[in-house]
């Protein structure tokens, strides 16, 4: 099975975080499920990969919170 998909789509994510910092395409929303979509059941991703959309998540926590200060962060089901 070839990582390439997977690999596109972790790339694309990372480039399109600077646009969700100042007016998100589509909603917050819609990004947060793309990020989790990526975050298959425990072990199936290399450790590079795992880290990498916990830096996804983390960045994307922080967008979430200065887009809405008065709220708690939220809970999150990712794998680091």
């Amino acid at each position: 099975m070839s990582n390439y998909p997977f690999e596109s789509e972790l790339a694309h994510l990372e480039q399109i975080i600077p646009f969700l910092m100042t007016a998100p395409p589509l909603g917050l929303p819609y990004w947060r499920r793309r990020i989790l979509a990526l975050s298959p059941p425990e072990g199936r991703l290399p450790a590079s990969s795992v880290k990498r959309i916990g830096r996804l998540m983390d960045v994307f926590e922080e967008i979430e919170r200065k887009a809405s200060p008065d709220t708690a962060p939220r809970a999150t089901t990712t794998t680091r």
